[in-house]
């Protein structure tokens, strides 16, 4: 069978799916393929930032959110000799004053149907087989399978978003494997966590250094539990997940206190990060790649929703406007976008963890903040990059001399 489209999108994740909600939106035939079957898991620790609220606000999503999820006030960072830095949103930032903890499981669902909604096709249960060979320098579509079933689907252009291994990524070659620039997490859903609240609860202490842990509250006394660590980190320090899990519930200061008494709700689960915007090339030919599968996760506190949002709706905005003017070179703005709002501040976090990610740094910083709130506010809005908001990128192709295409419905965001 064969099937056509503006837009293919591969991964449901909260990337692909906002920017299938947008393509949709604007008028285009939009088609997103998910090799999960909705509801479905996905490692992660859960949490969603003021920065990424701002984004659903922006998208009209965040209704979907309230009410249904814990909301969070802010952020409490713990030191084994340096104490505890609490921060509250919005840090003095524009940003809201709050984030939610939603699991995962039903953050994409939501935003998937949210896509179909808006008009979007979805395959849920169809595995990412292959790319169709190139044909007169671009890809004309890819395959994909389910229970031996292929199907053949051709597209002008193809959004990869399916995660930090992206098997689009790496069928052309996009991904680089460099250890600056991947981690890893294992993590947990817990249940009889003592002491949780409404904040949010990252834990550098010194017995899982350069490690690093969380608790995440989900209300309850139920909560999402990891650690993680960079794995150029394995060079300084003989890392393993699964010591540095049992080590972060039973050996550490403040967390082992709060986890002594508490369940696991399912076996701890393991995922890949790729951060810094350099652990992946973000496009080739007509094949762009957003969230993780572009390495959009922040390298500082490991928290990706953020980034997935973002770039969706950036690669939308950039599809968008290549759809309109029929001209497949204004993708060449995509990653020109991805540097100019993330560039920076990716490369002065991937400093900040490979240097300063050891107790003899943190239990001083820490024991500061701890008792300078506007200093603990300011490390707050680095860690967290909260420190302003970013506008719509429609500059980037409202260029002089190049009014937009006249198709309604399509507009530019605001």
């Amino acid at each position: 069978m064969k099937e056509e489209y503006d837009v293919v999108v591969v991964g449901a994740g909260p990337a692909g799916s906002v920017a299938s909600f947008l393509l949709a939106g604007w008028g285009f035939r939009v088609l997103v393929v998910e090799k999960d079957l909705f509801p479905r898991e996905k490692v992660c620790g859960d949490g969603i930032a003021p920065r990424a609220v701002h984004s659903l606000q922006a998208l009209g999503l965040e209704g979907d959110l309230e009410g249904r999820f814990l909301r969070t006030r802010g952020i409490r960072f713990y030191a084994t000799h340096g104490g505890v830095t609490e921060v509250r949103y919005p840090m003095g930032s524009l940003y809201p004053d709050h984030g939610y903890v939603a699991p995962r499981r039903d953050l994409d669902f939501i935003l998937a149907r949210r896509a179909r909604e808006a008009g979007a096709e979805l395959w849920d249960g169809w595995r990412f087989a292959e790319l169709m060979p190139f044909r007169e320098g671009r890809i004309p579509g890819l395959v994909v399978e389910r229970e031996g079933e292929r199907r053949e689907v051709r597209a002008v252009y193809i959004l990869g978003a399916d995660g930090p291994l992206s098997s689009v990524g790496r069928s052309l070659g996009l991904l680089r494997n460099d250890p600056l620039y991947m981690g890893v997490s294992l993590r947990a859903y817990m249940t009889g966590v003592r002491g949780v609240s409404d904040f949010l609860e990252i834990y550098p202490e010194d017995a899982i250094s350069p490690g690093c842990g969380w608790i995440f509250p989900l209300g309850g006394g139920r909560a999402n539990v990891g650690v993680g660590f960079m794995l150029y980190a394995r060079r300084f320090r003989d890392l393993n997940l699964n010591r540095l899990w049992e080590t972060f519930l039973t050996r550490t200061r403040y967390a082992a206190e709060k986890l002594a008494s508490a369940e696991t709700l399912e076996r701890p689960r393991g995922a890949i990060l790729r951060v810094g915007l350099k652990g992946s090339c973000p496009r080739r030919a007509n094949v762009i790649l957003a969230g993780d599968a572009a390495s959009m996760t922040n390298p500082i506190s490991g928290e990706g929703i953020t980034y997935a949002l973002e770039s969706g709706r950036w690669a939308a905005e950039t599809l968008a406007a290549a759809l309109h003017r029929g001209n497949s070179d204004i993708l060449e703005i995509y990653p020109r976008i991805l540097s100019w709002y993330y560039g920076r501040y990716f490369h002065q976090g991937t400093l900040a963890i490979r240097y300063g990610n050891r107790p003899e740094f943190v239990n001083p910083l820490l024991f500061v903040t701890s008792r300078f709130s506007r200093l603990g506010d300011k490390m707050g809005r680095f860690l967290m990059n909260c420190r302003r908001s970013f506008p719509s990128p429609a500059s980037f192709f409202s260029l002089p001399g190049e009014p937009w295409a006249e198709r309604p419905p399509y507009r530019p965001t605001p």
